[in-house]
């Protein structure tokens, strides 16, 4: 094995790394988000404070 090859390697073995863990970061925020919405304790937005709709 040269070591151009085993650069592309090491290379893609991180990139796909990275993109494991931006797949599971992204699961688990859907996650948090979803626990969150169904509360319903967030203050709703209101109307404007000039009194339009």
């Amino acid at each position: 094995m040269s070591y151009v090859d085993a650069g592309y390697i090491i290379a893609f073995s991180v990139l796909f790394l990275y993109v494991v863990s931006l797949l599971v970061r992204r699961r688990r925020l859907e996650r948090a988000v979803a626990n969150v919405a169904p509360r319903g304790d967030a203050v709703q937005p209101s109307a404007s404070q000039d009194g339009t709709p």
